[in-house]
């Protein structure tokens, strides 16, 4: 089935209608108003899309994206969104690669920012639970704050926001290992958290 290049107004089809993989060409392509008849989830619409699509193409599923929302299915039009960038990853060089998979798992592409506080609200927990069994000395024993295991574990978590906690405690050990991958983690988050609200301001 080639329809690369067509212009319709309503898509009528059935979800068994459309071919396998390597027997659809829709480059081009474009409707304005999905008209199933009958059940067309929206899971195979996007093996319908993957099917069209062997080799990257964003345009399809920012075509399919686009009449979603239109249709006021936003939620639909993100799954398909993110679907994008999933397909897109599969393209990439290596260390490209092993970024998305970073964004995927935190954010989903900024298409799931809820996930991101979700990730943080279980590493802020642990780190808690665990420095307050640290052995800590102040930087300076003369002044220094109270310690607070909560404060400092989101002080490393939380690149741009100082709370005062973690230049004034000497941490050895692992415990200065688990410093660091908390401090590491925590610029992940951030960079994946801003690469995502970058993505959906450009969209919006």
């Amino acid at each position: 089935v080639v329809l690369s290049g067509a212009r319709v107004v309503n898509l009528m089809d059935r979800a068994a209608a459309w071919p396998g993989p390597g027997s659809l060409q829709m480059s081009g392509f474009t409707y304005e108003n999905l008209v199933p008849r009958g059940p067309f989830p929206l899971a195979e619409r996007l093996r319908w899309v993957s099917a069209a699509t062997a080799e990257y193409q964003p345009e399809p599923y920012e075509r399919l994206a686009a009449v979603l929302r239109a249709s006021g299915e936003d939620e639909g039009a993100r799954e398909v969104l993110l679907a994008k960038q999933r397909h897109r990853r599969a393209s990439l060089p290596p260390a490209a690669r092993l970024w998305g998979y970073a964004q995927d798992w935190t954010v989903a592409y900024g298409y799931r920012p809820g996930r991101a506080a979700l990730w943080l609200a279980v590493l802020w927990a642990a780190g808690s639970l665990a420095f307050a069994q640290a052995a800590h000395r102040p930087v300076d024993a003369g002044r220094h704050p109270q310690w607070d295991p909560a404060l400092y574990a989101l002080d490393l978590l939380l690149p741009v926001i100082d709370f005062g906690q973690s230049g004034q405690w000497q941490l050895r050990g692992g415990w200065q290992w688990l410093s660091v991958a908390l401090v590491l983690l925590g610029w992940v988050l951030a960079t994946a958290v801003a690469a995502g609200a970058t993505r959906l301001l450009r969209r919006g």
